[in-house]
């Protein structure tokens, strides 16, 4: 469950950021954190799949 949390969080800071990119400007500084808030809920998007396929397949291997 944690770890579906993880993708959630990713997927709530990429649309948080691409509404922070669409209200300022591409020269301000919320622009650069808006951008920085993109790319670590992408990170945190690719990562909890991975981490939950992980988690999967290692109980699998355990039963085995």
């Amino acid at each position: 469950m944690t770890l579906f949390l993880i993708f959630v969080a990713g997927l709530v800071m990429q649309v948080g950021g691409i509404l922070m990119n669409i209200n300022t400007l591409p020269t301000s500084t919320s622009f650069a954190l808006a951008t920085y808030v993109r790319l670590l809920g992408l990170l945190l998007m690719v990562i909890g799949p991975l981490l939950i396929a992980l988690k999967f397949f290692s109980r699998l291997d355990k039963k085995s």
